[in-house]
């Protein structure tokens, strides 16, 4: 019965670690190729007006990744599709 027990416990900590580390995973855009993506300008014009400070813009796992300062005051990475500019992640440092 104990050995059970430690089993399950075993079972249920790496679910929980699994999940963690999912948690930081970036979001997938599935955004076909580079050239039918909306400019990175345009992206960084439309940031600004919503009160970004955009120190840097890069690309991940088909997504446009935005370092910097949202509008709230909050610093980290933002995702967003490279078609519709739409949000669809960030990692808050």
């Amino acid at each position: 019965m104990r050995r059970a027990i430690c089993l399950v416990s075993l079972l249920v900590s790496l679910c929980a670690t699994a999940r963690a580390a999912g948690a930081e995973a970036p979001p997938k855009c599935n955004s076909g190729p580079k050239t039918g993506w909306t400019s990175s300008e345009k992206l960084a014009s439309m940031l600004e007006v919503k009160g970004f400070k955009v120190r840097r813009i890069g690309d991940m796992a088909g997504c446009y990744v935005v370092v910097g300062i949202n509008g709230k005051g909050e610093e980290g990475e933002f995702f967003f599709h490279p078609l519709t500019l739409g949000q669809v992640g960030s990692r808050l440092r």
